[in-house]
């Protein structure tokens, strides 16, 4: 797994998170895995000197709008939502200590990820966009094209990878898979077998939140 962004600090920096295909990611500062693939915001922090991440879920079993108004009344910060998170007495159910200003049916709750192989941010890398389109494919560059969803058309062909499904394969066991350009886009073959076929972009994906 890599870190895509360097922070979630700003309305807009979450924003283009949420436009992504997959909100889930490693952010640099704080150094945080971010999973906002549901209605719950679930952040596995890696505190400092500590061998096991600490997680914190919040939100509602209905609807993303609870979880969405705490990142809102945290100022969009997700420092400051941390430090928060961090300052709660979890002995209890949290969503029995009702948080003024907050919807009734937001739940939180702390515990400890033991996952075998979560990766740490300062284990990963950052992969930033593609500025222009390369004249020659190499696997870094698809790396880089499929963290910043800059592709469009995305068929898969004998396999079922999904484009965070490829990304982490690509990164995990290079040595397997192989680039050739076709007249619709790129194909990546693992193995020698079609798995993916895609049209590179530089332009973001689209906007999948209303802005408020």
């Amino acid at each position: 797994m890599i870190r895509v962004l360097p922070g979630l600090e700003t309305r807009e920096e979450w924003l283009a998170f949420m436009r992504r295909e997959t909100p889930y990611c490693l952010i640099d500062t704080p150094p945080v895995l971010v999973d906002f693939q549901g209605t719950f915001l679930q952040l596995t922090h890696f505190p400092s000197g500590s061998s096991d991440p600490i997680r914190y879920t919040l939100g509602s079993k209905t609807s993303l709008e609870p979880a969405w108004d705490l990142i809102r009344g945290c100022q969009w910060s997700l420092s400051f939502l941390l430090r928060g998170l961090s300052e709660l007495a979890f002995d209890s159910n949290v969503r029995d200590n009702a948080l003024p200003g907050f919807s009734s049916d937001l739940s939180l709750r702390r515990s400890f990820a033991r996952e075998r192989n979560l990766p740490e941010p300062a284990a990963s890398q950052l992969l930033s966009a593609l500025e222009k389109l390369p004249e020659i494919w190499d696997l870094d560059s698809v790396r880089r094209l499929l963290a910043n969803q800059q592709f469009s058309q995305w068929q898969a062909l004998e396999g079922r990878y999904t484009p965070l499904g490829l990304l982490v394969s690509l990164i995990e066991e290079p040595e397997h898979w192989h680039i050739s350009t076709e007249l619709e886009g790129l194909r990546l073959s693992r193995l020698q077998r079609p798995q993916v076929q895609l049209t590179p972009r530089l332009t973001p994906p689209p906007q999948r939140l209303r802005r408020t």
